[in-house]
């Protein structure tokens, strides 16, 4: 069996805040999570856009919402 293979991604620290965020909540509502990060509307996008990007968070809409949660 072959070891796994462990895949690094660059953040930048945007992106690392909001991932911290997220491993702490593993499930949240998108505009909380955005309130919690602090982060200007720009940053905010690219931020999340990036982690979608990188298969690290995913964004999911259902009957109560949108919410941003981690890929496992």
């Amino acid at each position: 069996m072959k070891p796994e293979k462990k895949i690094t991604v660059e953040l930048n620290d945007e992106e690392k805040a909001v991932f911290e965020l997220l491993k702490k909540a593993d499930k949240i509502d998108l505009n909380e999570l955005k309130e919690q990060s602090g982060l200007s509307n720009k940053k905010w996008d690219k931020s999340i856009k990036a982690l979608t990007k990188h298969k690290l968070a995913k964004v999911n809409k259902t009957d109560e919402g949108l919410f941003v949660e981690l890929v496992e």
